[in-house]
Parts: structure tokens; sequence; C-alpha cells
């Protein structure tokens, strides 16, 4: 029994042994692979901050195939000590096993987490080049290398694709071939004032607006139309000719054709033309313009009822828009709800005055089968100008109603099938200038362009009847006196034209103009826009206009109606650069450059006593201008005590 149990004691104890030198091992390899893992991982995290972010990504992925290696012999070791000591090794083993997952899963999700660290930097890497390469800044100084994208202008349907007029005025149909269109008495009258042709723009707008006008007794609102077509190309019978036509069958006078113009003269002038055709009918043309009296104006237009209603005993009113706005406020009964033509002479001018209008004149409705039978039937706007503007903002101020454009383009061939965009360089409606006018370009230095002036005037031995212009009245005044000066010797009449003048004045001068008394006329730009004055054969821009409409509508008081005239500019060296710009950024063809030779004429002119002469003549001016001002302020003054 004794050696049983002393054998039996010494086997529990040698196991035991066994088990904790086993397990001293396995600890001591476990701590083994930790420190060996930890001195891989530093070492990793050397060569990570060494090299580039890929080789980064492709060593952590050779850290994950590692990890699984140590696991599988890990595995491998606690299988071996399961199958000695099946209870105690489990439960070690377990505890090794999901040590190691954790660490597997932990390392991947570090990998993932790393991954899209990896991606987001990479992509602020691009984003950041990009925004190099195109920043959405501008750096002062910087020269951008990259071409820019050319940004290509989308005009709106009926601006991109108008009705073409041709520009050859010989190509307008005769009188005969509207007999059945036109009224008898308006033929008469056409022909007394020597017309036996149409031109072409006047056909295209005549036989439009009767169409329009059958529209409209069917109860449909019109569409309203643009006019873009050159200087003398007869616009205002275009627009006078239909309206007369159209109107002398109403019956009560009402205000149902509103005019508006930019200046008087040209107010005068078409009020004139309204006159001539409404001869033979009961339309009655009214003038606001400041030519008259304002008082007198109201009783022009206007008259009280026996009732004591104020009645209108016009149908045409032929305005400048200042006038106008102040008879809308300041005149009673003065209205335009009854209005069907509303008539914008050179409509590129600023239109602020609409606002003044009725609201369904300024701002058509919206056209809705509710407002087309209850709303009021807003008037038809019709533009006309050499010079229309191609800007839709701009002309979305007028508020037009389904707009349609007639423009002239110089048509080389037939005017069927034409190609606009070839026509005119992809430019609608661009600045035309009549076939019959000759442009020119001479350049001087600035303290000489008086003697260059005279040099033009005299050239031919010649003085034509010729129109002036300066870019102001002051301009046009000095410019008189001294031209007065230099042309003494030459029995020459010379007038001068501007706003310093009163409105008498301006009429007066004018009229001796047109009538061949005065020669030569120097004017500012108050000429400038739609006076037809007959027979002008020059005319000289003494001064460069600022933009190239001021240009057109000078050049345009020559060569009209298919008749020749010339138009020059005088130019300084500094303005050459500035004149060429001006007329090629418009698809102009640019008139070569005369420089001329003054040095002769200064000294046989002796152009230095006429400046002196010029400087004295100002300062008795003044001095008479003082005195004259003093002797008003003292006549009030003593009228003033008198009354008091």
């Amino acid at each position: 029994m004794s050696l049983f149990v002393i054998n039996r004691y010494k086997g529990e104890n040698e196991e035991i042994k066994n088990e904790k030198n086993h397990l001293s091992e396995l600890l001591k390899r476990i701590e083994k692979q930790k420190q060996e893992r930890a001195n891989k991982h530093n070492v990793e995290i050397q060569e990570d901050n060494s090299k580039s972010l890929k080789k980064k990504k492709k060593r952590k992925e050779k850290e994950v195939d590692e990890h699984l290696d140590q696991n599988v012999n890990i595995n491998e070791c606690d299988t071996k000590d399961s199958n000695q000591h099946p209870k105690k090794k489990r439960r070690k083993t377990k505890g090794v096993c999901n040590e190691n997952i954790n660490i597997n899963y932990k390392s991947e999700a570090e990998d993932e987490i790393k991954d899209k660290e990896l991606q987001n930097e990479a992509t602020d890497n691009q984003e950041y080049q990009v925004s190099n390469d195109k920043p959405n800044f501008i750096v002062l100084g910087a020269k951008n290398k990259k071409k820019k994208q050319e940004v290509k202008r989308v005009l709106p349907e009926w601006l991109a694709n108008p009705e073409v007029i041709s520009i050859n005025l010989d190509s307008g149909p005769n009188l005969e071939e509207f007999n059945s269109t036109i009224d008898s008495k308006l033929i008469e009258t056409l022909r007394a004032n020597g017309i036996s042709k149409l031109f072409p723009v006047q056909s295209s707008m005549i036989s439009w607006l009767l169409k329009c006008d059958k529209d409209r007794q069917q109860g449909w609102w019109l569409r309203d139309t643009c006019v873009s077509a050159p200087t003398g190309s007869g616009k205002t019978l275009a627009y006078v000719l239909p309206i007369v036509q159209i109107l002398q069958s109403r019956l009560v006078p009402k205000i149902r054709c509103l005019i508006v113009v930019p200046v008087q003269e040209l107010a005068t002038q078409v009020y004139n033309v309204m006159l001539t055709y409404t001869a033979h009918t009961s339309l009655r043309v009214g003038l606001l313009s400041g030519a008259s009296a304002f008082h007198q104006e109201q009783s022009n237009i206007l008259k009280k009822s026996a009732r004591g209603e104020y009645v209108s005993s016009v149908d045409i009113v032929v305005a400048t828009p200042g006038r106008l706005v102040d008879h809308i406020l300041k005149t009673p009964g003065f209205s335009l709800d009854d209005l069907r033509f509303l008539v914008i002479d050179e409509a590129d001018r600023a239109a602020d005055w609409l606002e003044y209008l009725p609201e369904q004149h300024y701002r058509s409705p919206q056209l809705t089968l509710f407002n087309l039978r209850c709303s009021k039937v807003p008037a038809q706007k019709l533009l006309f100008s050499a010079t229309l503007s191609q800007d839709p903002e701009k002309l979305n101020r007028l508020g037009l109603f389904q707009p349609i454009l007639f423009t002239s383009v110089l048509v080389k061939d037939k005017d069927d099938n034409v190609n606009l965009d070839h026509e005119v360089g992809n430019f609608v409606g661009r600045y035309i200038s009549p076939e019959e006018l000759v442009e020119q370009a001479v350049e001087c230095a600035a303290e000489y362009k008086p003697v260059a002036l005279y040099q033009l005037l005299i050239r031919n031995n010649t003085i034509n009847k010729t129109l002036i212009f300066t870019n102001s009245g002051e301009n046009a005044h000095r410019l008189t006196i001294l031209l007065q000066s230099l042309l003494s010797k030459e029995n020459v009449a010379i007038g001068e034209l501007s706003a310093q003048l009163t409105s008498k004045g301006r009429e007066n001068i004018l009229k001796k103009f047109i009538s061949g008394e005065v020669q030569i006329l120097i004017t500012s730009d108050a000429l400038a826009r739609g006076v037809d004055i007959p027979d002008v054969q020059l005319v000289i821009s003494y001064d460069l206009p600022k933009h190239i409409k001021g240009y057109i509508h000078r050049a345009g008081r020559t060569g009209r109606a298919g008749k020749s005239g010339t138009a020059i500019s005088i130019l300084t060296p500094k303005q050459s650069g500035m004149f060429k710009h001006m007329l090629s950024s418009c698809h102009k063809r640019v008139p070569d450059i005369e420089k001329i030779e003054l040095d002769s004429v200064i000294h046989e002119i002796d152009y230095s006593n006429h400046i002196e002469k010029l400087k004295h003549s100002l300062e008795v001016e003044k001095k008479n201008n003082l005195l004259r001002t003093k002797s008003v302020k003292h006549i009030k003054s003593v009228i003033v005590e008198e009354i008091v």
C-alpha cells in the first residue's frame, strides 16, 4: 500500500512540474512574439516616415499577412497543448485566439480608415492642383497662360431672325403698285411732294402695319415693331403714311397716336410732315416740344366742353420726352388711355418717360384669355432708329410685346434667302450708313484743327452747304467766331446753332440754313438726330464724337434719300486709334486717314493774329454779359423796392 501511495505522489509532482515548465515556455514565446511585433511596428513607422503614401499602404497589407501567420502559429501551439491538457489549455487558447482575432479586426479597420484618409488626401491634392491651374480669383500682376473660353452671346429669337430690308433705295416699289393699298388722297399728296416711288423700309412698314390693323379688328393684341434702318432711308414716312390711313376714319377726337422724339428740331420736323399728310383728313396734330409756351400748348391740345369736362382736340401728338412728362403731370384732362400707336423715334435714347404712361402701354400685361377679354388693349409700340440697341436688357425696359425686328443690311445679290450672319458678321442690325455717303478722315495737331477746317472748306474753291459738329455749345460758339474771322474775305454766311440760343433763335437760324441764306452752320449734337435738312453736301465732325452712335447720326445728315454726300472727321494723332477702333468694332469700313500739311497755310492766313482776335472777342463778350447781368439785378431790386 505504501509503495503504491509513494509512486502515485511522485507522478503527480512530475506532472505539475512539467505543466509549469510548459506554461512558462509558452508565456516566454508569447512575450517574444509581442516584442518582435513591437520591433517590427517601430521599424515600419520609421520607414513610413521616409517613404511615400503608396509604399506605406503596401507595407500595411504585408503587416496584415504577418499577423495572420502569427495567429496560425499560436493556434498550432495551442492545439498541441490542448491535446495534453484539454481543459486548462482550452481556456488559455481561447483567450489567445480572441486576442489575435481582435488584433486582426483592429488592423483591418485601421487599414480601411487609412485607405480612406489616403483617398481623401489624394482628392484634396487633386482639387488643390485644379484650383491652382484654374483659380476662382484674380491674382493682380499674374499672367493667365491659358486662353479663356470665348463666350458667345445668345440673342432672343426675334433679334436673331429679323425681317430683312434692302439698303438699296432704288429697289423700292413704284406708287402704282400701292394703288389698291394706300388711300388715293395720300398717293396724290406723295406725288405733289415729288415722291414717285417708295423706299424699301416704307413699303415694308406700310404692308405690315395695314395687316396689323386687320388683326386688331378681330380683337388681337398687336406685335410691337422695331425698325433699324440707315439715316435718310425714309423712316418718318414709313410710320406716318399707315398711321394716317388707319386713323382717318375715326369719329371722336382722342389722342390715339403719340410720337416721341429726342430733340425739339426733330419734333418740329415730324410735326410738319404729319400736317402735310393729314391735310385732306379731319385728323388734328399737336406739338409739345417747348417751342411754344406751356399754357399755349395746353390750349392747343385740350378744350372744355359745355359740361366743364376736358375734351381732346387732337388725334396725334408729337412730343419731346421732357415736355411730355410735364403735360402728363401738370395738364388736367390730358389722357393717353386710348392710345393705339406709340412711336418712339431714335429709340436708342433713354426711355425713362415710359413709366409715366398708363400701365397697359408701359408694361403690356401677360397674354391670357382673361386679360384678352378684360384688360385694356395696349398700344402698338413702333421703334425706329439708325442705331437701334441690340442689348436685350435695354430693349426689355421698353416693355415690348412679342416684338418683331425689321433691319437693313447691305446685300450683294438678291434679297431672297439672305444669310444675315454672313452679311453682317454675326452682328444683327449693325450700324449702317447709306451707300451714297463718302466717309473720309484727316489728321493734324490739336492746336491747328481750325486751320485744317479752313483748308477743307476752301479745298475746291467753292464752299458748299456744310454742317459742322462740335461736342459742346461752348466749342460751337468759339469756333463760329474764329471761322468768321478766317473766312471774312470769302463772303460766306456762317451761323451757330446750340443750346445756348433760345427756341426762337434756333428756329430762325435753322430756317436760314435750309433756305440757303446761311452756307455754313456750326452746331452741337442738337441737329445730329433725325433732322432732315435738304441738300447738305458736306458734314464735318470738328470734334470726334464719344460714341459710334454719334458718328452715325452726324454723318447721316448728308447722303440722304439717295443723294450723294461727304462726311469728314478731323482727328488728332491720339484720336486716330480710337477712331479706327470705333468703326471697326461695329463692322464698318475704316477710311484712310490723310495727314495734312498746314505749315504754308498757317503763315498764309496769319493764324496767330486770328487767335488774338478770338481772345479779344471773348473778353468783350464776357464784360458785356457781366454788365447785362448787373443791370438785370439792379432793375429787379428797384422793382422790389417800389412794390415794398
